[in-house]
């Protein structure tokens, strides 16, 4: 297979991605309607908290239901203190829940498509494209990951967390204190923003570092204050929760829990993993004169945000990130094409268990080491990440302070 050059060649893989995406929303609006329940448990906890009420007592049964917001499921329900507060952007508890139906998916397109602008000018500011229809596919891209049908479906707000980071990554040079705000935001899922402060840090962003986490302490505060529940009592009860949770996926070392390993201790393993490998990709980004380039930074920290916590499909969307590092090449080689393809849909952690089943095998069996399998290939992708935005396959860049331009 010859390397992709021409605009024609990446308008019908990006056409191809998107095609994948849709297909995959239609089967499930199709088969499974419009679930919407996260939108509902984060709505709820949402008004429980501006009515004064701490969502744990609710679903604890120590402070009755109010009937107009319903109880909340104890199974599901709880989420990061601040995000009761700053939650409010997409799951506004001061709405009736019809109209956060429709504000949620509202949402959902006008993030995606300013996200998707805002990479395009930024693409093009930095120097990793030369060609606006190239920085405009790679902005499309934005739309390209199929975990947003699970995203959709369920009325997560993974997909809106993830246009904030990208948008993060765009407006940081020019407008650090928006960053700032727009990590905030992000912080709303901890599990994938948290590890884009490590870029921030390395490269001694302060401004937006500070903004972001007096937003969050602010936040925090304030749900605490509401609800008259002290701030780690607060953080503890999620905590709590979230070690419970049996639908997840608890990261690299998910697969030790089918051989009785505690949560904690999974956890524990992946940020201890998730460290190294963010700290080996920041020593690789160095040694290839890439220090300054906030792709490869961004690249990087999606890779690792994956790796690290628990997570579910729709978190797999912020992958968007390394692809678009990749498909800024000048040429696309078969490997890069198949990289682009695990950071855009889940083929391994789907495809290998069905796999076993074609061998005799039972799929539930194969589940988890088909996202440790998938898991091993995306640390192996940030190899083509590297290459990609180097000006030579396999030798040290030169240092260029915003990447390299991409021929046409």
């Amino acid at each position: 297979m010859k390397a992709l050059h021409s605009r024609r060649a990446r308008f019908c893989l990006v056409l191809a991605f998107l095609a994948v995406m849709l297909g995959n929303l239609g089967r499930y609006l199709v088969l499974d309607g419009l679930y919407l329940w996260d939108t509902r448990l984060r709505w709820q906890e949402c008004a429980y908290v501006l009515h004064g009420l701490d969502p744990f007592a609710v679903m604890r049964g120590e402070t009755p239901a109010l009937p107009a917001v319903g109880a909340v499921d104890a199974a599901t329900g709880g989420t990061v203190p601040w995000a009761y507060v700053l939650g409010n952007l997409m799951n506004p508890g001061f709405l009736p829940f019809a109209a956060v139906r429709v504000w949620i998916l509202a949402l959902d397109l006008l993030f995606a498509l300013a996200a998707a602008w805002g990479l395009r000018g930024y693409l093009l500011r930095s120097g990793h494209c030369d060609d606006p229809a190239v920085a405009a596919l790679a902005g499309a891209l934005v739309l390209a990951p199929s975990m947003w049908a699970n995203a959709v479906l369920f009325g997560n707000q993974s997909g809106i967390v993830c246009c904030c980071l990208v948008l993060v990554l765009c407006c940081l040079d020019r407008h650090p204190v928006l960053a700032g705000v727009l990590l905030a935001f992000a912080m709303c899922k901890p599990q994938i923003a948290f590890v884009f402060f490590l870029p921030l840090f390395c490269r001694r962003r302060w401004q937006p570092i500070a903004v972001a986490g007096a937003l969050v302490l602010g936040a925090w505060g304030a749900a605490s204050l509401a609800t008259g529940t002290a701030p780690l009592t607060m953080l503890w009860d999620m905590l709590n929760q979230g070690l419970g949770y049996t639908s997840s996926y608890f990261g690299l070392f998910n697969f030790l829990l089918g051989f009785g390993a505690p949560t904690w201790l999974v956890l524990g393993l992946d940020i201890v993993a998730g460290m190294a490998v963010f700290a080996a990709g920041a020593a690789l980004l160095r040694r290839r004169g890439l220090w300054q380039d906030w792709l490869a930074w961004f690249a990087l920290a999606a890779v690792v945000s994956v790796l690290w916590f628990y997570k579910q499909n729709h978190d797999y969307i912020i992958l968007l990130l390394p692809a678009v590092a990749i498909f800024c090449r000048r040429a696309l080689r078969p490997v890069d094409l198949a990289a682009m393809t695990i950071c855009l849909i889940n083929v391994i952690s789907y495809g290998l268990p069905w796999l076993f089943v074609l061998l005799g095998g039972r799929r539930g069996a194969a589940m988890p080491w088909g996202r440790l399998v998938e898991a091993i290939a995306l640390v192996a992708a940030l190899h083509r990440v590297m290459a990609a935005l180097c000006e030579e396959d396999g030798l040290p860049a030169k240092p260029v302070p915003q990447g390299r331009l991409m021929e046409r």
